[in-house]
């Protein structure tokens, strides 16, 4: 698998263990019955421990509530980190495309100078 790392988001990071990663780190060296059982084994232990997450009424529970409205070129990047292959190229291809945006913005942006010689005429 040549794959860069991918980072865990807040949510993977609660139902998770390390135990499951593990486990699902040695499935491709089983055989297919056994990739198949110890796949489901693994997402239902995950899903078992999200439901138990959000049923305890005595924690506050949130995953990484924004304090503030993020810009959208910071929202990509975040996304990215969590994201591999077509949906990262995706996303790149976004990133650059909201850049060449804002390079024509300021361009097209008149300049200071531009300004004094209106006021001189």
């Amino acid at each position: 698998m040549d794959q860069e790392y991918i980072a865990q988001t807040a949510l993977d990071q609660m139902v998770g263990t390390d135990q499951g990663q593990l486990l699902k780190a040695l499935i491709p060296y089983f055989p297919p019955r056994q990739q198949q059982f110890l796949s489901v084994f693994a997402k239902a232990r995950e899903l078992s421990n999200t439901v138990a997450l959000f049923t305890k009424p005595s924690e506050a529970i949130q995953i990484q509530a924004a304090a503030a409205p993020a810009q959208p070129l910071e929202v990509i990047n975040d996304l990215r980190r969590y994201c591999f292959g077509d949906i990262r190229k995706t996303l790149d291809q976004i990133t650059n495309m909201m850049t060449m945006a804002e390079m024509l913005r300021m361009m097209n942006e008149p300049s200071p100078e531009d300004n004094c010689e209106e006021e001189r005429q």
